[in-house]
């Protein structure tokens, strides 16, 4: 196996720290080097700052011109990274740069894959290890692994699946060469669509409520990040104005209770029931009313 002088890992949250546990386990780098391209996971972990060299990076450009002018035979770990690299630091023949994708490529390319799994209602997610070229996720899979999506998975329960899938894979990409694969599943080619950008939100961030309840649910599950908020507040029209809410469930409608749009103000809720299920959003406000 080739062994690399330097491991960069770079991107956002405590999962680098995860990352760079396993990379140091397989003896695979002899220096790991963290690049924090935002504030969340930096300096959280006080044995991990003395353990490896850990940075935080403002501004893309200077992380780029450290690729470009890296001398060093170099493994880059992009994980949550919100940058795209630059051609010249591709261009460098000292990186080896893998990205991790949270999808079975080439399905659901881009941002908030996770979300976009479930609103659009497939039977599985995963994630892909895969080779960063000029594109964006379409350089060629190394490994991916499969995550069922179940009736009740919300986006951030779902993305917590596939954080654990990814270390999973990363420790068995680590054990042998980086070799391209095809794709493990082809339920989903992606059909030539473009990636999905941050700004992006499923339905605008509308609820609408023509839909079955099964597409209410896919939507509210997508929306659902809880406090991280990725985005916003979905929102939904009624006769008296815009709403947002501050939770939601999914239940068995009671017996006898007619089906059709319920809102109560005095509760603040709002009441949807259709096919002998409920959906009930909580804590509703007016959109023009929010602190």
């Amino acid at each position: 196996m080739k062994q690399y002088q330097k491991a960069m890992i770079i991107g956002g949250t405590g999962f680098l720290y995860q990352a760079a546990e396993l990379v140091e386990q397989s003896g695979r780098a002899g220096q790991i080097e963290l690049y924090f391209c935002n504030q969340n996971g930096f300096g959280k972990n006080q044995e991990y700052m003395e353990r490896w060299n850990c940075r935080q990076v403002a501004a893309k450009k200077d992380l780029m011109a450290l690729l470009e002018q890296e001398t060093e035979e170099t493994l880059v770990l992009s994980i949550m990274n919100p940058w795209l690299f630059t051609e010249d630091a591709l261009r460098n023949p000292k990186l080896l740069v893998v990205n991790l994708h949270h999808a079975l490529l080439p399905a659901h390319r881009g941002r908030n894959a996770e979300a976009w799994a479930i609103y659009e209602g497939d039977e599985k997610a995963g994630v892909t290890w895969h080779k960063v070229d000029a594109g964006i996720d379409t350089g060629g899979i190394y490994l991916q692994k499969e995550v069922a999506i179940d009736d009740r998975a919300t986006a951030l329960k779902l993305l917590s699946q596939l954080n654990e899938a990814a270390l999973e894979g990363l420790k068995e990409l680590l054990q042998g060469e980086f070799l391209e694969k095809p794709p493990i599943s082809q339920m989903n080619d992606g059909n030539g669509c473009p990636p999905h950008l941050s700004k992006d939100i499923p339905n605008g961030g509308w609820l609408d409520l023509s839909w079955d309840l099964g597409q209410m649910s896919r939507f509210l599950r997508a929306m659902d990040y809880g406090v991280i908020n990725v985005f916003g507040k979905p929102k939904v029209r009624l006769a008296d104005g815009v709403y947002a809410w501050k939770a939601w469930k999914m239940l068995q409608a009671e017996d006898g209770k007619p089906e059709g749009v319920e809102f109560c103000p005095e509760e603040r809720e709002l009441h949807i029931r259709k096919a002998g299920k409920e959906i009930i959003l909580r804590k509703m406000m007016k959109m023009e009313d929010e602190a």
